[in-house]
């Protein structure tokens, strides 16, 4: 599952490549329509949508900003988009969405979370009220869900504030497509698969020693960078984890150094 095994070993594309001709056909056919998709011109309007909505981009390097184009591009094309009571879908709704989950990719080529193949996005916040329907409620602050089996619920309200303000912590986007990096070894358990052995261990232990930290910091209510959120399990601690690191990568580095370090190997960028 890891992002710096995410190529050769992440999806599994180089063992079935090799050993499926029908895979390595497939594989051509999406390459080449992806680069069909990154020639068509980028939309003016676009631009202005990351410009206001992902807060982030402005601090982004001329080929940073390129490439989280280019990624913006393909997952909005790529991916099923549905939205449920009342709200429009709209250009801005997926570039606001892609641009932001795009963050997260800026370390690596040729990845665009093919395991994710439905964005759900709802206006507000919502709760689960039966087994078989997500319903919307105020008093709920359940703002989004990553499933294992390729779908993303998202709470717009929440996206549009997390992502406005790029520098509070919080990030709503970040957060369950880091689930999703998370899945990709078949569990949603936080449990990391580096490219090296020493590092996957070093991982698991500074990830055990810094989720029981928190917990006992959220028992005892003392103020933390890490969101008491991620105290609830390891899966949620990375995901938070990972929305510091690009929310609060300063800080976390002072209070969390290996924490940090680890996650500038696993995602190959330093923010």
């Amino acid at each position: 599952n890891a992002f710096l095994s995410i190529q050769p070993t992440g999806c599994q594309r180089v063992s079935i490549a090799t050993h499926s001709n029908g895979y390595s056909m497939f594989n051509w056919f999406r390459n080449r329509r992806r680069k069909n998709i990154l020639r068509e011109p980028w939309p003016s309007t676009w631009v202005s949508i990351l410009e206001d909505n992902v807060g982030h981009y402005k601090a982004l390097s001329t080929v940073e900003k390129n490439k989280l184009k280019a990624i913006t591009r393909i997952i909005i094309s790529e991916k099923h988009w549905e939205v449920h009571d009342g709200l429009v879908m709209s250009d801005e709704i997926k570039v606001t969405i892609a641009g932001t989950a795009a963050l997260l990719l800026l370390g690596v080529n040729d990845f665009y979370f093919e395991n994710v193949n439905t964005i759900i996005v709802f206006p507000v916040p919502i709760r689960r009220e039966t087994q078989d329907g997500l319903v919307v409620g105020r008093e709920s602050r359940h703002a989004g869900e990553a499933w294992q089996n390729g779908q993303v619920v998202l709470s717009w309200q929440d996206v549009v504030s997390d992502s406005r303000t790029p520098f509070d912590g919080r990030n709503l986007v970040i957060h369950e497509f880091a689930h999703c990096l998370d899945g990709l070894d078949g569990e949603m358990g936080g449990s990391l698969t580096f490219g090296d052995s020493a590092t996957t261990r070093r991982w698991h232990q500074v990830c055990e020693s810094e989720f029981e930290a928190l917990v006992l910091a959220a028992e005892r209510r003392q103020k933390t960078l890490l969101d008491y959120y991620g105290a609830t399990n390891q899966a949620e601690f990375f995901a938070v984890a990972s929305e510091t690191f690009f929310e609060k990568p300063r800080q976390l580095k002072e209070e969390h150094a290996e924490l940090f370090e680890l996650l500038v190997k696993y995602y190959r960028l330093d923010p």
